[in-house]
């Protein structure tokens, strides 16, 4: 008789060689899995380092090198004071003294610096700190408001570290982005976020700022960062930061650094920007024009020409599309209005339009653009 002890017993064990038994199965090769290495072969090497994608960016070495060219720039200017009643008649008040902060990068060692317009506009005096601690004054050397850009030369000095301007075309949405300054003063900043899109224009128009091609970020930017770079992950200059919109989060934006590279000869040189005038207002091509004329992307709608101007005196007309002039293709009208303005005075350019079903060549004069 076999006791209940022993039914247990044998239980047990039959449970035993089952487990065996499956855990044998497992472990044999199926017919998609790669069998034992023979003896003698090196057996492949598990990957269990994290994706370099999956990895949060490191950039202490980026901004490490970047951040000795970031300066801040002090500056001083007068300003009037209200007038008193109590003054009398023929008496000014007197003027009152005001300071601020920004912020620039050096990118030429011989001392010139690149900042926003705003910055130092109107200052009586310009003081510029590194961020060794040595401190230079400063004196404008060219200034364009239609921009915010500015130009700085700091005295004496010599052999200083610099950034390199990249080519800002080049930027993606979705690409890292590195913003360096002095926010509300706090001394080399840095914040980092995505170029959430490029070509914003965001500042209604009627203000000195007439042309706008902003980088639109989410790296933080605040007051006393303008004038700051905006750099790519390989340190370059895309940008200069020089807005936010207050009624917003993460809502920075800076003008890019190919339409500084355009200007910056000008601003060395001469101290200013001197802008041809093409005489024509211009806006989008309506989707349904360009439908109807079957025409591909591009292009700027003449919508008024002025009379007497370079743009009549070509034969330009309202409904005219422009698709290109000089040596660029439009792309939209802001383009269009950025192109002719850098045009050379007095030196002929063709323009090719669309004019209803035909496509001709003009001919245009550039003239120097009305104050």
């Amino acid at each position: 008789m076999i006791s209940a002890g022993d039914h247990r017993r044998r239980r047990a064990h039959l449970a035993l060689v089952s487990l065996a038994a499956l855990l044998l199965s497992a472990c044999q090769p199926s017919p998609d899995t790669p069998s034992s290495p023979d003896p003698g072969e090196a057996a492949p090497t598990a990957d269990v380092a994290a994706s370099p994608a999956a990895m949060p960016p490191d950039f202490s070495t980026l901004v490490g090198n970047a951040r000795p060219a970031v300066v801040n720039i002090y500056t001083r200017t007068t300003a009037p004071r209200p007038r008193s009643p109590l003054l009398p008649p023929g008496m000014a008040p007197p003027e009152r003294e005001q300071q601020s902060l920004g912020s620039g990068f050096i990118f030429d060692s011989q001392g010139l610096v690149l900042t926003n317009e705003h910055v130092v506009r109107d200052a009586t005096q310009i003081a510029v700190r590194l961020l060794d601690e040595r401190v230079f004054e400063a004196d404008v050397v060219g200034t364009d408001p239609q921009t915010d850009v500015a130009v700085l030369r700091l005295r004496n000095a010599d052999n200083l570290p610099t950034l390199t301007l990249a080519d800002s075309d080049a930027l993606l949405v979705g690409q890292w982005v590195i913003a360096i300054g002095n926010p509300l003063g706090l001394t080399s900043t840095v914040t980092a976020g995505i170029t959430s899109a490029t070509g914003r224009q965001v500042i209604p128009p009627g203000g000195q700022l007439r042309y706008q091609d902003f980088i639109q970020t989410d790296a933080s930017i605040n007051p006393g960062n303008s004038g700051g770079p905006l750099l790519n992950v390989h340190g370059q200059v895309v940008g200069i930061c020089t807005a936010v919109v207050a009624q917003g989060q993460g809502l920075g934006f800076a003008i890019p650094v190919n339409m500084v590279k355009t200007i910056l000869p000008a601003l060395i040189e001469e101290g200013r920007v001197s802008r041809a005038w093409l005489g024509a207002y211009v806006s989008e091509v309506p989707d349904a024009l360009r439908s109807e004329l079957d025409l591909g992307p591009g292009g700027a709608l003449i919508t008024r020409v002025i009379a007497g101007s370079p743009g009549q005196l070509a034969g330009l007309q309202p409904g005219d599309i422009v698709m290109r002039i000089a040596t660029e293709d439009v792309t939209n009208a802001n383009q269009l209005s950025w192109v002719a303005s850098n045009l050379r005075v007095g030196q002929p350019v063709p323009v090719n339009i669309q004019r209803g079903s035909e496509a001709l060549e003009l001919t245009l004069t550039p003239a120097p653009q009305p104050d």
